[in-house]
């Protein structure tokens, strides 16, 4: 540190990170893969007159971080003979804390024994159901620590767990063959695995994936549709969380450019990002620019308020940061992420939402999709569906896909469960792959465009 602010630097972090964990892979009874191992090392980045120097290094020893700084500083001052936008940094508060999101049953407690009948278990379940033909299970699990400091005079360190278990399923009768996943996740430990039996969450999938494999073609047209915990969560992800994000925002790539102020959904709809949300998939105690992490309202009763922040875009923004700037690992540069991005509920039971629906699509999950934050539209798979007739769930429906702009389909939402709930973890991927969490109650869009495909 002392390095960097010789050299004239303007600002300077190290993360020091140390990951350690086991992942376990079965396919049809039999294990695939058996890994345990340790790895770390520190990302250490640099500005100097606007820019930024990044470099990184897989030891922690005191040369070795000398000449990740020396790098660092050389790559900034190289980077600022040519910088179109100067990098400034919004004010933060300077903080000295340590943190240790401790589970109540760590998974190092656990041999490697014990997390293979967890997956073990699963896959067998799953394959007692008819028309089943290939399933494979995973476990992961990883302790992640970091400490990060600054030449602000924040020193950060903490300690957090991450623990899931997922099934990919392949049913298929005849030429007709589907694929489902499903997955438990969280910031957690082996207790997970009593609150949320994979046992019975594999038979649940494996159940909908036969269920699926007799489906009727969904209808195509616009209908009212009702989205579940899990398909609504990924709706707040990939359509409005992308486009909250404040990188894409300032480079002129997010559709809510300008909008911070505005009407942008129904009135009833609320929309946060909250990385403090106890056992969340995406929850961690301080960001990678060592902000405290925080719960962003990203909608508040249809306007939007806020967006998701790193230091630098909330200064471009005359904006505070709140927590959002977040890396894969020690070994690259922080982006602007989300964490567990969820729609808040309403007062509305299930079957109050569908009673009043003459003809219409009750979707579940997603099997896949793609958005664009810059247009403002997106296209969802929906893992399954159903049909509504006359205020009630008749008919199971395949390849029911959705469609839309998503300022059209936030406006369109009318009414919300009261049942709200993260569906299951993911990883999100934007050059770097970090833990997500999303979710929010069962949802009502009074009418969507539905295709089957």
């Amino acid at each position: 540190m002392k390095l960097a602010t010789k050299s004239g630097c303007d600002y300077c972090d190290i993360r020091i990170q140390s990951k350690t964990g086991t992942s376990l892979e079965v396919k049809d009874g039999k294990l695939k893969s058996a890994v345990h191992g340790k790895e770390g090392g520190a990302g250490i980045r640099v500005l100097y007159k606007g820019a930024w120097g990044f470099s990184a290094t897989n030891e922690v020893s005191e040369d070795a971080l000398k000449n990740a700084v020396e790098k660092a500083v050389t790559l900034s001052r190289i980077a600022s003979t040519s910088v179109k936008e100067k990098v400034s940094l919004a004010e933060t508060q300077i903080v000295k804390d340590k943190v240790i999101w401790k589970p109540k049953k760590q998974p190092e407690d656990y041999d490697v024994s014990q997390k293979h009948k967890i997956i073990k278990e699963m896959e067998s379940a799953i394959h007692d159901i008819e028309n089943i033909k290939t399933v494979t299970t995973g476990y992961s699990d990883s302790k992640i620590s970091q400490h990060f400091v600054n030449s602000e005079g924040s020193d950060i360190y903490y300690e957090i767990n991450l623990i899931i278990a997922q099934a990919n399923i392949v049913a298929r009768e005849g030429m007709n063959v589907i694929g489902y996943r499903t997955r438990i996740g969280g910031t957690k430990g082996f207790e997970i695995f009593d609150e949320e039996d994979p046992v019975k969450k594999g038979r649940e999938a494996a159940k909908s994936a036969v269920r699926i494999l007799k489906a009727e073609k969904s209808p195509s047209g616009r209908f009212p549709l009702v989205a579940d915990n899990d398909l609504t969560g990924v709706f707040a992800h990939e359509a409005l969380g992308h486009t909250s994000e404040a990188d894409l925002v300032v480079s002129g790539e997010s559709v809510l450019e300008n909008q911070i102020g505005k009407v942008i959904a129904s009135p009833i709809v609320t929309i946060v990002d909250d990385s403090t949300i106890l056992g969340g998939f995406g929850s961690f105690p301080y960001d990678d620019d060592g902000v405290k992490g925080s719960r962003k309202v990203i909608v508040k009763n249809g306007v939007l308020n806020d967006y998701i922040h790193s230091r630098e875009t909330a200064y471009r923004l005359g904006m505070k940061p709140n927590g959002g700037a977040r890396a894969e690992s020690y070994a690259v540069r922080p982006l602007v992420r989300m964490s567990n991005t969820i729609i808040q509920g309403g007062d509305m039971k299930f079957e109050e939402l569908i009673e009043d629906i003459k003809y219409g699509i009750y979707a579940k999950g997603t099997s896949g999709g793609q958005v664009d934050p810059a247009k403002g539209s997106f296209q969802f798979m929906a893992q399954e569906a159903f049909l509504i007739e006359n205020g009630e769930i008749t008919k199971p429906l395949k390849n029911v896909g959705f469609s839309g702009m998503t300022l059209d389909i936030l406006k369109n939402i009318d009414a919300l469960g009261k049942d709200v709930k993260l569906g299951d973890p993911g990883f999100c991927g934007k050059g770097q792959m970090v833990p997500v969490g999303d979710g929010g109650p069962h949802t009502r869009v009074k009418e969507a465009l539905v295709g089957g495909m």
